[in-house]
């Protein structure tokens, strides 16, 4: 397991727990709930960047070739506009369309990439939901779905809206959570990687999550 990965794992995890050792000083499990998914922010932000590196060795070292397999140019394009925030991806898009010359592309595209801010799910939910686009909007409802969000705020909204209630919503909710989490481990333990394809799903998880707790 990459170790970059270990401390937003750890923050994950946490969120999707509360053991009695917790409970005897956290006495709100949906503030702790809330405030463990927002402690991810750092971690998270941490261990895209390091796939950010990866992924831009990648891209650079393909262009270093005379000849680039079909496809490859928009495979890069797939990874970094999970990665990269609108701006630095739709320049960065610009110069890995076909054609031009290959030096001069890649000096522009390593310029780009030094310069390149990561984004995570914190920045995009910072937008209003106009700008968001699409595709987060549609793997934030389909991660609703699985989590169970709506069922659950219909339950919360039933009366009486009280502590007790609130308290096994987000019980179930850590539970739903848990099990969601399950993409990130294997049949012998954690994953070796966390793949960018599975944390863009563990991130719109968390915005659902988040949008649920802070409504």
């Amino acid at each position: 397991m990459s170790a970059t990965a270990l401390p937003l794992l750890a923050r994950l995890g946490e969120a999707a727990s509360y053991p009695a050792g917790v409970r005897g000083y956290e006495t709100d499990p949906w503030s702790y709930m809330r405030r463990k998914l927002d402690d991810c922010g750092g971690p998270l932000r941490d261990y895209k960047r390091s796939l950010y590196e990866q992924a831009a060795a990648r891209l650079l070292e393909d262009l270093r070739e005379p000849f680039l397999k079909p496809g490859a140019l928009m495979d890069h394009k797939e990874t970094f506009e999970k990665l990269l925030t609108p701006d630095v991806f739709a320049d960065l898009s610009f110069h890995l369309d076909p054609g031009g010359d290959p030096a001069a592309r890649r000096e522009a595209v390593k310029d780009l990439l030094t310069g390149g801010k990561v984004k995570t799910l914190f920045d995009t939910e910072t937008l209003p939901p106009e700008r968001r686009g699409k595709p987060w909007q549609t793997m934030v409802a389909d991660a609703a779905g699985r989590l169970e969000l709506d069922r659950l705020k219909a339950m919360l909204d039933r009366a009486p809206r009280n502590e007790r209630r609130r308290a096994y919503i987000v019980r179930r909710a850590r539970r739903n959570f848990a099990e969601f989490m399950t993409v990130t481990r294997s049949e012998t333990g954690m994953r070796e990687e966390i793949t960018l394809f599975v944390l863009t799903r563990v991130e719109a998880a968390v915005a659902a999550l988040l949008r649920f707790l802070n409504a």
